[in-house]
């Protein structure tokens, strides 16, 4: 992912400005790759950088610089044209700080406001223009160091702004884009068909037609769209498809109206457009990506920025803000991608990063370091104390190490409070390392102790922080979720009271409507795998239960010595065989006397039979006699 800050390049390509979280301003020039300028504003941590824009300020208006601290003043330089390059600062209070490269010189422009700059515009035709968190559009009179016009632009709070290329129309942006008269301070019209805030407003023109270039938050695609009064249109001319959000873009009209647009992407990858402009067109892929990686392990280096030259080749800064490295590349479209290879060594160290980063010395004489547990002074544990009495940010982060009281007996160390401090520098350094060691703990005792302790300025970074946070992994997102819930607890009366706790609490809220939109879809999944895995679980305890079932009946079928035995059991005899014989014996006699007694019965019934035949007859005789007689 690029870097968090502000970055941009100065009109000719000739120098690379950029205003971390740190609020230091660092300029490179782009020949030779060297930082030039560093500039640290007073009370840079109070009221930090949120815009930078490269302007040009006349020689007039530099009677009334400040010097940097530390430093002689030099003599004012002007360049051939009469102008000098100056880097424009809106600050979270409202006020907005011009740095002439020149001169290293600042100037301070003074709002009757303390609402926040959340955009900044530079014309050659208009002068300078910026939006402020209170729903205000300011125009500046720079010779006089002062307000010249402001107007309020509507309901919501305004996060781009733009001047048309003639120099007679204003475009700011929220979620719409506003279009508008600088000379009637009127609206002329609206352009609507972003859904978040839009974070890109880039003019162009073309022969005699105008087009404005956008680009919102989480939108991965420009959208071009024809500045034309009489026109209405509800959707742009033209659609260029992106990999990922854009973070910068450069544009050039090239020959025949050949439009070319160079966007560097939130993924660190620059991906290049070539069009002709003829009204309204299918969407477009780009026709080159390019990426960098390294030769000494797989890795992909970042792209932060980007800039067109004249001659169509690609000015690219690459690398981190630490290590910086510029390079002027020729596009190769005989493939859609175009590689480069390089092997990035670190810089010889003209200045290290803590003398970069170090702030206004402290008077330590007669500071100690004093540790309080339970209400109670404890031991006093002097620390290392440089002998000119100010401290280095390297020897300040060392005393304030998580582990620094580990060996040191009867003292309770007060993790809440070191984690605050190492917390703090973290976030203004944007150091990884110390961010994960102080965030990566389950303890809410700690974590407690350590939101409580963090000042006011700190929790919008430390917000930013964690909302990329919970985004990740399982782990990285239960520890997130941790600190949230204490942040939001802690600083509730805070956050509710800055009027951009919508965008601050934007993505966070996002990301959760995201996954409870999938809620029932997951239980479902888990309510069907849950029944699969116990009806297989059931089947395989039924299946267990049959194998280890004793049989009711066990049959041995037997083998060639069994049947051995068999036929010497038969020749054996045994007392049952002898009862069985006897037995057999007495049936069959049973037997044959009741066969007897049977026939003799039969014999008798015949006996009978006949007897009663004869009488039978007998009396038939007799009784033909006695009717012979009659």
């Amino acid at each position: 992912m690029a870097a968090v800050g502000n970055k941009a390049f100065s009109h000719d390509g000739q120098y690379y400005a950029f205003c971390g979280p740190d609020g230091a301003l660092r300029i490179w020039e782009t020949t030779s790759g060297r930082l030039k300028h560093v500039h640290t504003p007073n009370a840079h941590l109070a009221s930090p950088c949120n815009v930078i824009q490269w302007i040009s300020e006349t020689s007039q208006s530099t009677d009334t610089t400040l010097p940097l601290p530390g430093k002689r003043r030099r003599k004012k330089s002007v360049s051939e044209d009469g102008n000098n390059k100056v880097v424009a600062m809106g600050l979270s209070d409202g006020n907005v700080i011009l740095y002439n490269i020149a001169s290293t010189s600042a100037t301070i422009l003074k709002n009757d406001s303390t609402a926040a700059c959340t955009a900044i515009t530079w014309s050659t035709y208009s002068g300078l223009f910026t939006a402020s968190d209170d729903y205000h559009l300011i125009e500046w009179n720079i010779p006089e160091k002062g307000i010249k016009c402001k107007w309020k632009s509507g309901k919501s709070k305004v996060t781009a702004l733009a001047v048309s290329m003639d120099g007679k129309s204003l475009l700011s942006a929220e979620r719409i884009i506003k279009w508008w008269d600088l000379a009637t301070r009127q609206l002329i019209r609206t352009f609507t068909g972003h859904v978040n805030p839009i974070t890109i407003l880039h003019p162009l023109k073309v022969d005699t037609t105008s087009y404005l270039i956008s680009s919102s938050r989480s939108d991965s695609s420009l959208c071009v769209w024809p500045l034309d009064k009489h026109r209405n249109d509800k959707s742009p001319a033209t659609l260029l498809c992106l990999q990922d959000e854009a973070s910068f873009i450069s544009t050039l009209v090239a020959e025949e109206s050949q439009v070319i647009v160079l966007v560097t992407t939130r993924l660190g990858k620059a991906q290049l457009f070539k069009y002709q402009p003829n009204g309204r067109t299918k969407p477009l892929k780009p026709s080159l990506d390019v990426t960098i990686v390294s030769e000494t392990y797989p890795k992909e280096i970042l792209i932060l920025a980007g800039h067109l030259t004249d001659d169509e080749k690609l000015l690219l800064a690459y690398g981190d803000h630490l290590n910086l490295w510029l390079e002027k590349v020729e596009p190769d479209f005989s493939d859609k991608v175009q590689c480069l290879t390089r092997m990035l060594k670190k810089k010889p160290k003209e200045r290290t990063i803590y003398e970069i980063l170090k702030q206004m010395p402290v008077e330590t004489d007669n500071a100690h370091y004093v540790y309080h547990a339970d209400g109670e002074d404890e031991t006093v544990k002097k620390r290392k104390i440089i002998e000119d009495g100010s401290q280095t940010l390297k020897d300040r982060l060392e005393n304030l190490s998580l582990n620094a009281d580990a060996n040191t007996s009867g003292i309770s160390p007060m993790k809440g409070g070191n984690r605050s401090q190492l917390l703090i520098q973290a976030l203004n350094i944007n150091d990884k390392n110390i961010l994960s060691t102080v965030l990566f703990t389950k303890d809410e005792n700690v974590i407690r102790n350590t939101v409580v302790n963090l000042p006011l300025q700190a929790i919008t970074p430390l917000f930013q922080e964690l909302s990329v946070m919970l985004q990740g992994k399982t782990y990285t997102c239960q520890i997130a979720t941790r600190w949230l819930q204490a942040l939001i607890k802690s600083h509730a009366a805070h956050l509710s009271s800055r009027p951009d706790f919508r965008d601050i609490l934007g993505p966070v809220k996002h990301f959760i409507e995201e996954k409870l939109l999938l809620l029932s879809d997951v239980q479902k999944l888990k309510g069907r795998i849950s029944l699969i895995t116990e009806q297989i679980s059931q089947t395989q305890e039924e299946q267990e239960k049959y194998i280890n079932q004793e049989a009711l009946i066990v049959y041995q079928d037997p083998g060639p010595a069994d049947e051995a035995l068999d036929m010497d059991d038969v020749e054996s005899s045994s007392d049952s065989d002898d009862n069985w014989e006897e037995m057999s014996e007495q049936n069959e006699e049973t037997e044959q006397y009741e066969e007897n007694e049977q026939y003799e019965e039969n014999e008798q019934e015949d006996e009978e039979g006949m007897k009663d035949v004869e009488s039978d007859t007998d009396h038939s005789a007799d009784s033909d006699d006695a009717i012979g007689d009659t």
